[in-house]
């Protein structure tokens, strides 16, 4: 097995979020904390092709993402800043790079088969709408069919998700593999945490080698099965003091790797 470069995306700031956008896309979404920006792009999965490139709405920070449909982003405002709090949906085509829509009646649910289902919190309790994605037109009342709406959302992380695949955390009921960590553990001293992926007779790690007291390096490697050598080794973060959560994850055969918090890097895995 080989892994071969695809490409890398970067603009030298924060990769706060990857997300699924469909159509064969990520929506990447970065933010500077000390300028309060945030900057949201969209490539090829398959290719690292841009299209879309740091936009920014007026507000040039409190925005986020609720999902990505169709080429069609869903964001939110916040009630106020620095609070949790989601208020209003804009839906933002991805390709036109225009606002299609936006309501302040409505809090985003989800998104699922070309229609917004989202809700308005009233006197008698939450009451949910279902609306035409593309033109924000109301289809439907659905009252407060909660059963339904989480019927849907199972259905939509389906959808989202498929193909993706997301690393496991070691235990010991993992024996066939947990030799090759004690292995490593008799070479470098690591933390508890290892997280791994199997896949076409590849086992893929993202771990933590300590360098210094309250001092860590995130590393990743990929070792053949088969052949039981390492074919592919990285290092992640070259010195945090806290441990990096999801820093690889994989859609069919490709890796996607998170350096440094700031560079995504796409390997191809073949035979």
């Amino acid at each position: 097995m080989k892994l071969h470069p695809k490409y890398t995306f970067s603009n030298n700031r924060q990769i706060w979020r990857i997300i699924p956008g469909g159509e064969g896309q990520l929506v990447i979404e970065e933010r500077d904390p000390s300028s309060k920006e945030v900057f949201f792009s969209s490539i090829d999965m398959n290719t690292g092709a841009v299209i879309l490139d740091s936009y920014q709405f007026e507000e040039k920070f409190w925005i986020g993402i609720e999902d990505v449909y169709r080429g069609v982003i869903f964001f939110h405002k916040y009630n106020k800043p620095d609070m949790p709090g989601h208020s209003d949906i804009i839906a933002f085509d991805i390709n036109t790079r225009k606002e299609l829509w936006h309501s302040d009646k409505y809090l985003f649910s989800l998104v699922y088969d070309n229609h917004v289902y989202c809700y308005r919190n009233e006197f008698e309790g939450r009451k949910y709408f279902k609306l035409n994605y593309i033109t924000g037109e109301l289809v439907s009342n659905l009252g407060d069919d909660i059963k339904l709406i989480s019927e849907l959302k199972e259905l939509r992380n389906a959808e989202t998700y498929k193909g993706y695949t997301f690393p496991n955390i070691l235990s010991q009921s993992n024996k066939e593999i947990i030799e090759v960590f004690e292995e490593l553990r008799t070479h470098e001293s690591l933390t508890d945490k290892i997280d791994f992926v199997i896949t076409n007779n590849l086992l893929l790690t993202s771990y933590h080698r300590i360098i210094s007291e309250g001092k860590f390096q995130n590393c990743f490697k990929a070792l053949d099965i088969r052949q039981k050598k390492v074919i592919f080794e990285e290092i992640l973060n070259k010195e945090i003091i806290n441990l990096i959560p999801d820093s690889f994850f994989l859609i069919n055969d490709l890796i996607f790797l998170l350096k440094e918090k700031e560079k995504l890097i796409v390997f191809l895995i073949t035979d």
